[in-house]
């Protein structure tokens, strides 16, 4: 509970704990982090399985035309193949996790362990994904990430972000007082007419995600229980913590949302 006391303590280099802070304070911001965390993972994954669907199926459509369609396995349709060589690499091990599932038995049996691509971004990690993503031909990059309109060097952070965002949530790290890496990227116009987000803030990655969602159901699904669990906790926590200005709930809506990447 460490890191939950810090706004708590007398000066930052003292452990000393200001007078009338008792536990019952340090445990409500904990179950808040915690609760917090637990909505995050469900629509993280949301926006997982939208882009591993998306690159997946269009690298597919770009570079794996032939029989046996598995130029993804080739350096050589890839512009950073050394990168791209590390990440598969990284997804042989990833794929051993999963060594017991019929689909890993199957391509193993029958395709001498090579799936299609769509197979294999099912079972990378969303960090793998980004990876993958990063080692594209500009062109190639440029077809996925229009498809979601917005440009290649945003896509290449909001996928950064969230799988940064998805380790953080599924290890049990502390998003409250703290900030993340990479700083989210947004529209220069967006970040000057709203000068109280910070782009490391816990705020700015959920814009993002907000963003990154499939479905304009999904957004409001999430920003209705989101702002469900801050009224809960209003009493306990600063939202200037997280990075929550005073008109967040404005900012969460769609139609504020479209013009900040």
């Amino acid at each position: 509970l460490t890191g939950y006391m810090l706004q708590y303590r007398i000066s930052s280099d003292s452990h000393e704990m200001m007078k009338g802070i008792n536990f019952e304070d340090v445990y409500k911001i904990y179950c808040f982090d915690e609760e917090i965390r637990a909505l995050l993972r469900i629509y993280v994954e949301k926006a997982e399985f939208f882009y591993k669907d998306l690159i997946g199926n269009t690298f597919a459509a770009l570079k794996c035309k032939s029989a046996p369609y598995d130029q993804h396995y080739d350096v050589n349709n890839y512009f950073d193949k050394t990168g791209i060589a590390s990440t598969l690499q990284t997804f042989s091990k990833e794929k051993s996790y999963y060594k017991d599932s019929a689909i890993v038995k199957h391509h193993y049996n029958k395709y001498a362990d090579k799936m299609p691509v769509w197979v294999m971004m099912e079972l990378m990690t969303l960090s793998s994904v980004s990876l993958f993503y990063h080692a594209l031909y500009l062109s190639d990059k440029n077809v996925i990430a229009t498809q979601v309109g917005i440009s290649i060097p945003t896509l290449e952070n909001h996928l950064h972000a969230l799988s940064v965002l998805r380790n953080k949530c599924s290890h049990g790290v502390r998003l409250y007082n703290s900030t993340i890496n990479p700083p989210v990227k947004f529209n220069k116009s967006f970040l000057r007419n709203n000068p109280a987000i910070k782009n490391n803030s816990l705020f700015a990655y959920i814009l993002m995600l907000i963003k990154r969602l499939p479905s304009d159901d999904e957004r409001k699904q999430f920003r209705d229980k989101l702002n469900r669990i801050v009224k809960k906790y209003e009493a306990d926590i600063d939202l200037s913590l997280i990075g929550f200005p005073s008109n967040y709930r404005q900012l969460m809506y769609i139609k504020n949302l479209k013009n900040i990447t």
